[in-house]
């Protein structure tokens, strides 16, 4: 019976992992969350799990579980997940992203050092691309232009050390974009779809507020996610990075489009300056070539979809509230 450990199992990917884990048979599931964190997501399986509360940031808290937990697989998806959230709070996405996987990684190292350890990176590590290197492949350099890119870099360089190092079985994802409700209205998505909804209901003047529109960016369903991730972590040769994307690049503004032609009221786009960020980049495309190398995977949820999920969501949202 395979034992797995999800370190921030209360974000969108690590719910949604946990989620499908517990429907794949034989699988003994424990998740690391923070003490402080939202639990509802986990809500619907929790009699299927067991669960560990701490902080990433604290090395003791990471040793016990891992310690308990005893896992042959272990999903690192801890993190300060946010490139806008990192300008304002640079040491803490550090923190958070930098220390934790050291944390993460010397207790499997001590406890638990024939596990296979997944380190969840990001398409901010490569920043800003030259359009004839696109689509971005895993050989292309590394030049992140957020202090999130930046974090997600040590991340993966601590992944490889400790296979380089200790032999243990690293496997690095480099995240495109990731969508699904589970998410919150941090990202642009979220927030054209929320700003709909409140419209609607007539809670919010008819006018959303939007950054740049112009970059493109590659979507994934976190569904689409957790069904590679299991695969890739069971099947991937240790000290390898693969590009976690669509494969499809989407312009920001073709997204709001989408959101406008199922929405059912007219509005009025407005930029919002505090919505820009110092460096944006032009475009994000990955080449996912590597991945379906090894897993067989392929995405099945495109973006009118993805938009007809999130706008039904934040709909229901507005009537509960």
């Amino acid at each position: 019976m395979p034992r797995v450990l999800i370190t921030g199992a209360t974000g969108p990917v690590g719910s949604t992992l946990a989620a499908y884990l517990v429907t794949q048979p034989g699988i003994e599931l424990s998740v690391f969350k923070r003490w402080r964190s939202d639990p509802r997501a986990l809500a619907p399986i929790i009699e299927h799990i067991r669960v560990y509360e701490g902080d990433i940031e604290d090395p003791y808290a990471v040793a016990d579980a891992v310690s308990d937990a005893q896992p042959e697989y272990v999903f690192h998806l801890a993190a300060q997940s946010y490139p806008s959230a990192s300008w304002g709070a640079p040491v803490a996405t550090m923190r958070a992203n930098i220390e934790g996987t050291v944390h993460l990684l010397e207790a499997v190292r001590r406890h638990a050092p024939a596990a296979r350890v997944h380190i969840a990176g990001s398409s901010a590590q490569y920043g800003i691309v030259a359009p004839e290197a696109i689509p971005i492949q895993e050989s292309h350099p590394m030049r992140p232009a957020s202090p999130y890119g930046i974090s997600k870099v040590g991340q993966e360089l601590l992944g490889l050390q400790y296979f380089d190092s200790y032999g243990i079985q690293t496997v690095v994802t480099r995240s495109f974009n990731h969508v699904g409700t589970r998410q919150g209205d941090r990202t642009a998505i979220q927030t054209f779809c929320r700003q709909m909804a409140l419209i609607e209901a007539g809670r919010q003047e008819p006018r959303i507020q939007v950054g740049n529109l112009e970059p493109q960016r590659d979507y994934t369903h976190v569904d689409d996610v957790a069904r590679a991730l299991w695969p890739l972590l069971q099947n991937a040769p240790g000290g390898t990075v693969y590009n976690m994307c669509s494969g499809i690049a989407t312009r920001m503004g073709d997204i709001l489009d989408m959101v406008l032609a199922q929405g059912t009221v007219p509005v009025q786009i407005v930029v919002d300056p505090a919505r820009l960020r110092p460096v944006d980049e032009p475009i994000l495309r990955g080449d996912n070539t590597r991945l379906k190398a090894v897993t067989g995977w392929e995405p099945q949820i495109g973006m009118e979809q993805i938009v007809r999920e999130l706008l039904a969501f934040w709909r229901s949202r507005m009537n509960e509230e």
